[in-house]
């Protein structure tokens, strides 16, 4: 039995825990894996949803402003974020060149180092093989994934969270390792299970070091997103209120009359908080470590200030903590129940497991099993799920990759449930709907690589076969991770086959499938489309096409118009007459139809607004010698190339483009014109 306490046990016992519980096998393979999962591909797929690139132009602005305390995209001042992802796009920039790789790098390094610190604290109270197990599930969990290749901030703020929360975790329990089951029936008992000795920061406390580490990354995750904060403080209040000595006035309480309950409501919540266990908080040094936080944060605040004025943390304030919380930002408001709902898509695959882990979770932590068990670390894992969930689920904007953080504690609880299966020391995953769950689980990868095989031949197996045949190997790769699944399913290979075979999927996925589609490519092929008229001194503008990867890809500051009438507002074109149904004018000497007026073309200033609010430029005077122009070449959507045909606007057309708008999930075709002949 002791053999089955190796990764369990606890000081009742005689140490089988070696003072050093990691190997350095375990880091180089998890490295190992980050790198073939995170970085294939990285820089061959192009920038997806509208947050990439303006974090990827945002950087580069920051660069080529030579002003590393304000971002800005595109010209405009852009308060979404704090300036740390933008300096590590920065340096990854000034190494490697500024191109899709290099936005992307900082977020897959702080995913690969992430990884390594979720080993550590899963490990470290749990045994070495749920460390690892922990790291290796989290790697190809679906949210995870997807940000760990995206340039964006999400990565590099839960690199930060989880330094910060590994730190909390160290002074709550004392700095020793702490595993979860004390003893078996008939060995000595470290604590009653009902009444468990509380952590304190005692003997083996944390380290002088690990305290700055702390405050470094809480510094460090606001200056990312701002929320790093509020995962770790609820978490350390949470317990504290939990493990305090407000058990006696809650009887209290309860024992008066409804009237005298609502009368005394506040002596009881001032009471809970007098009685909380808030003596673990010394070791972490608050005394001296909020000055440190705020002597980190000020020079940048102050900088900031100080170059816009307040502006831009006016701006900052009023959008993430105003807007964010009590209206629907950017048409992302949500009721609450959505994060309920879209974790077990955004969680997968292991979202099969969350009931069984809640449930694991909460017998641990009462000690309703025969096992004496120490519920200090399940109620950590439990204080940092449930307020931070319940926040989220308050604030009205929603989206999915807010509650990220909240994968490691999920994907620890996952992994000390299965691991502790394996051994036979809970029976969580021996219940009959369990063993029935390996269908729905077939079912669900069956009905993915059918979709996504389905879908393929509809939209290219005809017209573009090419691509079918890129697409058909994803599929393929899925339908085998639920049969590879099925069949090693509630066993202990079933964790790792999951892992082997989905992440030979993503793999394929990265480096066969979405390189190879060109209709993922629309905006590389319209930027570099432009790019040689650019060098002519042509101003690049785009309109009814407001897409910021189009930013990135022209490597330079370019005009963005909703609409025809704001295009025509700014864009000097020139007329042509009613009858004409030419696009494209004769090329340049050829003599005019007979009837056929010659066009002029307009200077900007002479654009003028007709009483209707359209924009229509006027025709100089047959004779008037034309002024010179802004040039401009514009990628036009098709509404707006109905609108410039509608109101006889002349232009040049020289090229056209279709493929596929990744911000709006919709098929796209758009036309390269330009204002004047060239």
């Amino acid at each position: 039995m002791k053999d089955k306490l190796r990764f369990f046990g606890r000081s009742s016992l005689p140490r089988v825990i070696p003072a050093r519980w990691w190997r350095w096998e375990d880091v180089l393979l998890l490295l190992l894996l980050a790198g073939v999962l995170y970085l294939p591909g990285l820089g061959r797929i192009p920038l997806f949803d509208r947050d990439e690139p303006r974090f990827a132009v945002a950087a580069r602005e920051m660069m080529t402003r030579h002003n590393f305390v304000v971002p800005y995209f595109n010209g405009v001042l852009r308060p979404d974020k704090p300036p740390v992802i933008y300096w590590l796009m920065d340096i990854s920039y000034t190494l490697f060149g500024i191109h899709t790789l290099a936005a992307r790098l900082p977020s897959a390094l702080c995913a690969a180092l992430t990884l390594l610190v979720v080993y550590g604290l899963a490990g470290r109270r749990f045994g070495r093989a749920t460390g690892v197990l922990a790291a290796l599930m989290l790697s190809v969990s679906a949210l995870y994934f997807a940000e760990a290749r995206l340039a964006t901030a999400d990565a590099t703020m839960l690199l930060f969270t989880t330094v910060a929360m590994a730190g909390a975790w160290k002074a709550w329990d004392g700095g020793a390792p702490v595993y979860a089951v004390a003893s078996l029936p008939g060995h000595a008992r470290a604590a009653s299970p009902r009444q468990p000795a509380a952590p304190t920061a005692g003997a083996a406390s944390i380290s002088t070091w690990g305290v700055w580490i702390f405050w470094l990354a809480i510094a460090a995750g606001i200056l990312t997103k701002g929320v790093t904060p509020l995962f770790v403080f609820s978490t350390m209040i949470t317990l504290s209120l939990a493990t305090g000595a407000w058990r006696e006035a809650w009887r209290q309480w309860r024992a008066r009359t409804p009237l005298r309950r609502l009368a005394t409501l506040p002596d009881l919540l001032w009471r809970m908080i007098h009685r909380g266990n808030w003596r673990w908080w010394r070791a972490l040094h608050p005394e001296w470590g909020f000055p440190l936080l705020l002597a980190l944060l000020a020079p940048w605040f102050v900088a900031a200030w100080w170059q816009t004025h307040g502006r831009l943390i006016e701006l900052m304030l009023r959008q993430n903590l105003l807007q964010r919380t009590t209206s629907g930002l950017q048409h992302h408001g949500e009721p609450p129940g959505f994060y309920l709902g879209v974790i077990w898509g955004i969680f997968w695959p292991w979202s099969v497991l969350l009931v069984p882990a809640g449930y694991h979770a909460i017998r641990r932590m009462r000690g309703r099993d025969g096992l004496v068990v120490d519920p200090a670390p399940y109620r950590f894992l439990l204080a940092w799920i449930i307020p931070a969930w319940i926040i989220f689920e308050l604030i009205v904007t929603k989206m999915v990759q807010y509650v990220l953080p909240l994968f490691i504690p999920l994907i620890i609880l996952c992994a000390d449930t299965l691991i502790q299966s394996f051994n036979h020391l809970t029976d969580v995953l021996a219940a009959g709907w369990f063993g029935v769950a390996r269908w729905v689980w077939l079912g669900v990868w069956l009905v993915l690589a059918g979709l996504l095989a389905g879908g393929a031949w509809w939209c290219f197996g005809r017209q573009q076969p090419a691509t079918f045949f890129v697409i058909a190997p994803t599929a393929a790769a899925l339908a085998a991770v639920g049969i590879a699944g099925a069949v090693c399913w509630n066993r202990s290979a079933w964790p790792y086959a999951t892992v082997l075979t989905f992440g030979l999927a993503l793999l394929i996925a990265d480096t066969v499938t979405l390189p190879h589609i060109p209709a993922l490519q629309l905006n590389r092929r319209a930027a570099a489309a432009m790019r040689p008229w650019m060098k002519k001194g042509f101003q690049p503008a785009a309109a009814g096409y407001i897409e910021p990867s189009l930013v990135f890809y022209c490597g330079r500051r370019i005009d963005l118009f909703s609409d025809g009438p704001a295009l025509l507002g700014t864009v000097p074109f020139s007329t042509k007459p009613p009858s004409s149904r030419r696009s494209v004018p004769p090329p340049t000497g050829a003599a005019p139809a007979a009837g056929v007026p010659a066009a002029v073309l307009i200077p900007h200033h002479r654009v003028r607004a007709t009483p209707g609010g359209e924009h229509r430029p006027a025709l100089a005077r047959a004779g008037s010698a034309p002024s010179t122009v802004p040039r401009f070449c514009v990628l036009v959507d098709p509404s707006v190339l109905r609108y410039l045909r509608r109101h006889h606007i002349r232009y040049f057309t020289h090229g056209y483009f279709t493929g596929w708008q990744l911000a709006k999930a919709r098929p796209a075709r758009l036309t390269l014109l330009t204002n004047v002949h060239p």
